[in-house]
């Protein structure tokens, strides 16, 4: 489970500063952001995705990582829900599927002391 976890934030966080760096920006933009952080703020983001995914993969730092994995999570829902409502409804879910990614991270934090 926590393997899957750490594959899941270090290939969502380098997809984000890779493959869909431009296309985040331009969203932001379209939907009011200010223009001047858009860059630094979608780096950051994808920055903090792999930074929680490689805590997760040491066992000293798994806490960590599973609890900044939820605030990611919850801080992503939250800003959409507040700059582009209208991507909640987007076809391919990205923003729903994050709900089962933050309570499996719960569950996994929750069950550490018992391996």
């Amino acid at each position: 489970m926590l393997a899957s976890l750490v594959l899941f934030w270090v290939a969502s966080g380098l997809v984000a500063l890779v493959i869909a760096f431009p296309a985040t920006k331009s969203i932001l933009a379209s939907h009011g952001f200010p223009r001047r952080p858009v860059t630094p703020f979608v780096g950051l983001s994808g920055v903090m995705e792999i930074s929680a995914g490689i805590l997760i993969a040491f066992r000293r730092t798994v806490a960590i990582g599973l609890v900044a994995g939820m605030f990611i999570s919850l801080g992503h829902m939250v800003g959409t829900a507040i700059v582009a409502r209208d991507l909640w409804i987007e076809p391919l879910g990205s923003l729903v599927k994050r709900d089962p990614a933050i309570v499996l991270m719960l569950v996994a934090l929750l069950t550490l002391d018992d391996r």
